[in-house]
């Protein structure tokens, strides 16, 4: 059995709790929502930030305490109790996510159609869900989810139906609806069978008009199975430094046999116009700043770095599909941030001498990407060496007129360590 100190095992609840404390869960969940809804996505359910109170949530007892004192005042003192702000228990501040019906954990549905082969979908339904998955993992990626298992991610899906219907006779004869009684066809449109030589065979005593036709054989309809995906619990996303020392928070969904199968077109349409404009990026990157701010702790220089290991993400997503690449390839792809570029201010002759003289002095876990991309192990690919500039309208669709490259919006930085417990 491996022996772990005590000093150790601090230190690792101590990573642990500074990647994730300061991102808090409800704000993480309409996060996630937020970004589902600027790709297009649909698979989060709507998330937003609410204030409720309720018995049942966790109050101390100096809350629970107060909560009664001003009840009872109220009840004896009513004039007291007007002055009260608030009376009963305080709001508490967290994240409401619509719920949706009809969906079981990913895990269920995955372990029946391998136990049970007839109940798998069929190849119409398996290209859709094989969408649905790249979603997921274009999501999950971008976010940094690291509590994504199969348990916290639902399929709904929806078995072929099969609809019966009545039997067609031919010889159901239409009726008048206003007499009731049965048209009976003209002279000029019935057929002598007995001078007609359709069927000259046929033996006149055999014909009779009173005999009933034979019935048609019954039929049915099958409605094709169709599958939806719904992405929750989405809290633990969004940390602010890549984990380099203990785990690299793996994806649950990489050991699937779908992660092997490399980005469809559809994803790539959907998703690369989005992802090669810096604009956009920019965009996503204010409005998420508005959601972290309803944090009452919210600290700027760690919402950049958020922003940085996002912006890092959502490049090695865009080289992904750019090269058409699997979702395992995806995740072996070496971690990086993206440092947004600031304006240089013009510096005089002296600054200028001192900063040349000095050496380079890049950060212990990430370097330069021209000095690092020797260090990244040989089965990673190393980061992209384009400087080509924003795709125009042609090739992308969606890239803005004037939106710069990412190489000239963001300094891009690799990052060398790696983590000590990885599953690939």
């Amino acid at each position: 059995m491996p022996f772990f100190s005590s000093a150790s095992i601090l230190h690792v609840c101590f990573l642990v709790f500074s990647v994730l404390c300061l991102s808090l869960g409800y704000l993480s969940e309409v996060g996630a929502s937020l970004v589902d809804e600027k790709l297009k996505l649909g698979i989060v359910p709507p998330t937003g930030v609410v204030e409720l109170a309720a018995p049942t949530f966790y109050y101390d007892r100096i809350d629970r305490a107060k909560a009664r004192t001003k009840e009872r005042i109220q009840s004896r003192y009513p004039n007291i109790g007007r002055r009260f702000h608030r009376i009963g228990l305080p709001e508490k501040t967290g994240s409401f996510q619509l719920f949706v019906k009809g969906y079981q954990d990913a895990a269920h549905w995955l372990r029946t159609w391998v136990n049970q082969p007839e109940t798998a979908p069929p190849p119409v339904t398996q290209r859709e869900f094989q969408f649905l998955f790249e979603k997921l993992v274009a999501l999950d990626y971008i976010i940094r989810n690291t509590d994504r298992g199969s348990d916290n991610w639902l399929i709904k899906y929806i078995l072929a139906d099969v609809i019966d219907r009545a039997p067609v006779h031919n010889n159901d004869i239409p009726c008048d609806p206003a007499n009731a009684k049965p048209q009976v066809p003209g002279d000029e449109k019935l057929i002598d069978l007995v001078d007609s030589e359709m069927i000259p065979d046929a033996p006149l005593g055999s014909l009779h008009i009173d005999d009933p036709a034979p019935a048609e054989v019954e039929w049915a309809d099958v409605s094709i199975p169709t599958v939806d995906v719904a992405a929750i619990d989405n809290g633990l996303a969004f940390p602010f430094k890549h984990p380099d020392e203990w785990r690299a928070y793996p994806f649950g969904w990489a050991l699937l046999p779908q992660a092997r199968i490399p980005f469809s077109d559809d994803i790539v349409d959907l998703l690369l116009p989005k992802l090669d404009d810096t604009k956009w990026v920019r965009e996503l990157c204010e409005d998420l700043r508005r959601v972290f701010k309803n944090d009452k702790g919210f600290d700027k220089k760690i919402f950049e770095k958020q922003m940085s290991v996002m912006r890092g993400q959502i490049f090695n997503l865009r080289e992904a599909l750019m090269k058409k690449k699997s979702p395992y390839q995806l995740i072996q792809m070496p971690p990086q941030l993206m440092v947004e570029v600031k304006q240089k201010k013009k510096k005089s002759r002296r600054s200028r001498n001192a900063e040349y003289e000095e050496a380079p002095n890049y950060d212990s876990d990430a370097s330069a990407v021209h000095s690092a991309s020797g260090n990244v192990e040989p089965e990673q690919p190393g980061p992209s060496t384009s400087t080509a500039g924003p795709s125009t309208s042609s090739e992308t669709g969606a890239s803005s007129i004037g939106s710069k490259s990412w190489q000239e919006t963001y300094e891009q930085k690799v990052q060398t360590k790696l983590p000590f417990f990885r599953w690939w």
